[in-house]
């Protein structure tokens, strides 16, 4: 991947149709800013439209700060400098460029966003999906992230790395992830040396009624299929889970969850069949938007999402069974 650099020079001559140079400030400049900013950030100069502008760009390690916390580093600059200086940072949430526009925080991600209010401003987005605004559903990795948390393994004060290690999702993800938390008042990160740590708001049961409002399930499709052997990643969803814990009565067809790629692939490579009508079935496939395997510990998929699957049935001994199960799933 280029470096942060070279992306930055890229991105400047697509907007002004030259390649920019950048140079080293004269004399020791960078001895003027604190010990953490002197580690975070490099100082260089860069002339624009016949004027010499001052740039800060973020050292490669360092987990995506927050609005509030590149709004300070920004005017800790300032103070030692006579002008204004622009954060440079490899990536930022539409969200926290929103926030960082309104604090007047001048800032560049190169190929994405510039926001220069005594120059210039390109506000592009370039996302390959609009990032989750507060007070929307989560994303599902935000999603199945903070379930993961709730039910198999605490991940409060961990850093974001070990919960991408955790969870197998990419350090970018997590990332957007803990952006998303934090819109929705769910977290509050601290910055220990260079890693990024994750501390909730809330714990158990009060954390879930929290966030509650942003879940959505998990089961996005719901096919009857035939197949002959149960594919052995598939898990038990919907009324089969239930009944395994509570006087629910399973249907006669059994209901299977998988990611939807997992899906795809079999249907595509003949190992189950979708048919029209339940007749013709001897199970009934949900279509997952995450995989449930990560937060199960048993056949069936976790309690939590299972609970989120079902909360839209209408039946009264339905809900009453729901509550059952999440009352147990935080009496553990």
């Amino acid at each position: 991947m280029p470096s942060l650099e070279q992306r930055l020079t890229d991105y400047l001559e697509t907007i002004t149709g030259s390649a920019p140079v950048l140079r080293e400030m004269a004399g020791p400049a960078e001895s003027r800013l604190p010990l953490f900013l002197r580690e975070r950030y490099r100082l260089r100069t860069i002339g624009l439209f016949g004027r010499e502008c001052l740039l800060a760009l973020e050292t490669p390690g360092w987990d995506t700060g927050s609005p509030a916390e590149y709004a300070a580093h920004a005017q800790a600059m300032r103070n030692q400098f006579p002008e204004p200086v622009t954060l440079v940072v490899p990536q930022a949430a539409s969200y926290a460029r929103n926030r960082m526009v309104r604090a007047g925080t001048p800032f560049i991600v190169p190929g994405s966003q510039l926001f220069m209010p005594f120059m210039m401003v390109d506000l592009r987005e370039r996302f390959a999906a609009p990032e989750t605004e507060a007070g929307q559903h989560f994303t599902p990795a935000a999603q199945c992230i903070l379930l993961y948390h709730l039910q198999r393994q605490p991940l409060q004060g961990l850093p974001l790395q070990d919960i991408a290690r955790l969870t197998g999702y990419s350090a970018m993800m997590v990332t957007r992830v803990k952006e998303e938390w934090e819109a929705n008042r769910l977290c509050q990160t601290s910055r220990i040396g260079r890693t990024t740590v994750v501390e909730f708001a809330a714990a158990g049961r009060e954390l879930w009624q929290i966030a509650e409002p942003h879940f959505t399930s998990p089961a996005k499709k719901s096919h009857w299929i035939r197949w002959d052997h149960p594919e052995p990643a598939a898990l038990e969803a919907g009324f089969t889970a239930l009944s395994r814990t509570t006087m629910v009565e399973d249907d006669p067809t059994p209901t299977w969850a998988l990611p939807r790629a997992a899906f795809r692939s079999l249907r595509e490579n003949g190992t189950l069949h979708t048919v029209g009508r339940p007749g013709e079935a001897n199970a009934r496939m949900e279509e997952w938007s995450y995989d449930p395997a990560l937060l199960s510990e048993g056949p069936g998929v976790d309690p939590l999402s299972l609970v989120l699957s079902l909360r839209g049935d209408s039946d009264d001994r339905v809900q009453q069974q729901l509550q059952t199960v999440l009352d147990g799933a935080f009496s553990r």
